[in-house]
């Protein structure tokens, strides 16, 4: 760290997202050895020929949302805990698979929110990360101008299956979308848990005859994932 750094450190240090251990890093060396054996990275490659409800090519994602994960990303989320980015920003770039996974897209899109609803939460987790993951792989451009949700719609965290799936129906609408023809796109969530959300994403911006649309999550709900129908 140069002066500067030094001071800022000082003044307000960096302490572990899990632990509050003050730390140079958001992740401790323990907390990131903790984290690392839940860590799953699952990439499911989807076969269009026994679902056709998908309008995704493959999905990866790190952990299950259980346990210590479920109670960071709920803090990160809804309890104004922004800084929490960078720990799971640190996590995605030191490890190998996932940034092999990541450097495979041309164009990364967070999972975008109304206006009133950032401001009301005060940003938008998934494009905290995205913009970090960018900043640091080269051949990875953020497009935060493109899908756009222009609806508002209610939380889908209390709704069944099929509620789901209707909730977000024609709530984004594509915008600059020449800038992703013909690209390799990958969407930006924190959890997945039935896939409605990210499933009208990509069939919104298929709309742009992309390439190829994937979709990338801190974690999967394994107690309420079930297929999309």
């Amino acid at each position: 760290m140069n002066f500067l750094d030094d001071l800022l450190f000082f003044i307000y240090p960096k302490s572990c997202g899990i632990c509050k251990k003050i730390e140079n890093n958001f992740l401790c060396e323990k907390c990131e050895r903790k984290l690392k054996t839940s860590e799953l990275f699952v990439n499911q490659i989807i076969d269009y020929e026994k679902d056709r409800t998908k309008y995704f090519d493959e999905h990866a994602f790190v952990f299950k949302y259980d346990s210590i994960i479920r109670d960071k990303i709920i803090q990160y989320k809804f309890n104004n805990k922004a800084y929490l980015s960078k720990m799971f920003f640190e996590f995605f770039v030191k490890n190998k698979k996932i940034c092999g996974f990541l450097k495979k897209y041309d164009i990364i899109i967070p999972v975008p929110m109304t206006y009133k609803k950032i401001k009301e939460r005060g940003y938008n987790q998934t494009q905290l990360i995205a913009r970090l993951i960018t900043e640091n792989i080269e051949s990875l451009t953020l497009k935060e101008d493109i899908l756009i949700k222009y609806k508002e719609n209610n939380t889908q965290s209390k709704l069944t299956k099929q509620q789901r799936v209707e909730n977000v129906k024609d709530v984004y609408k594509l915008r600059n979308n020449k800038i992703i023809k013909g690209k390799n796109v990958l969407i930006f969530d924190d959890v997945y848990t039935t896939g409605a959300t990210c499933n009208e994403c990509a069939k919104t911006l298929k709309k742009a005859n992309t390439n190829k649309i994937g979709v990338m999550t801190i974690a999967k709900d394994y107690n309420k994932t079930q297929k999309i129908d």
